[in-house]
């Protein structure tokens, strides 16, 4: 009787162990989603501001053919490091995604606001 409870605590252990994981899988992947649209808008809006050559506070590495496919590469590389971190530090990969996201919307403010002040 007792280890009859005890294989139902475990399988119940089991599957929300899988039901959290697949939840940490869904939202690395809607952060790569938004990631990867906030880089490609950092992109044109950078692209669009190297035209003005009055503008010298935009990383010079951006007009180099090289560094979009780096760029985008970046995003697949972070999916795939959040992706292997520790049950126990998961939230902590939640929050950095979530910082992440931070940073580049103020990058692309940013880079928007020396685009239109130019």
């Amino acid at each position: 009787m007792f280890s009859l409870k005890r294989e139902w605590i475990n399988r119940i252990n089991e599957f929300n162990t899988i039901c959290h994981r697949l939840k940490y899988i869904n939202s690395i992947i809607i952060f790569g989603d938004l990631f990867t649209v906030l880089q490609i808008s950092d992109l044109i809006l950078t692209q669009l501001a190297l035209k003005n050559p009055e503008i010298r506070e935009i990383n010079p590495l951006y007009g180099q053919e090289w560094f979009v496919p780096v760029k985008m590469t970046m995003v697949l590389l972070i999916m795939y490091t959040m992706s292997h971190i520790p049950e126990n530090s998961r939230k902590f990969g939640e929050n950095a995604m979530a910082g992440m996201i931070f940073m580049y919307v103020f990058i692309n403010m940013n880079n928007l606001y020396f685009l239109l002040s130019s």
